[in-house]
């Protein structure tokens, strides 16, 4: 399925869809940004990476790896201290999705 066309239009959708509010201008420079970087990665689909070993870090051989440590931290009662609202013994956060 090809993906659909980056235009003003899409912009708008994906802004209403995140509740942003964009200007004529901001969606104009939105869409013609998002373009340019689809464009890109399109040029991407052109390189062979046959021989290419799939890693999941591209710096994984040179990572030193840590043990794994337990430090202190802040107790449950001293992370709530300062939220501000508290609910099942939990931070209280206002609900966005319906």
């Amino acid at each position: 399925m090809p993906a659909p066309k980056l235009d003003r239009a899409l912009v708008l959708h994906v802004a209403k869809l995140s509740s942003l509010s964009l200007s004529d201008a901001e969606a104009d420079r939105f869409a013609d940004e998002l373009a340019r970087i689809v464009r890109y990665v399109e040029q991407l689909d052109g390189v062979d990476t046959t021989d290419v070993a799939a890693t999941a870090h591209v710096l994984l051989d040179r990572m030193p790896l840590r043990e794994d440590a337990l430090r202190p931290c802040l107790s449950h009662e001293a992370a709530l201290s300062q939220a501000p609202q508290v609910e099942a013994d939990g931070f209280a956060v206002p609900t966005f999705v319906e």
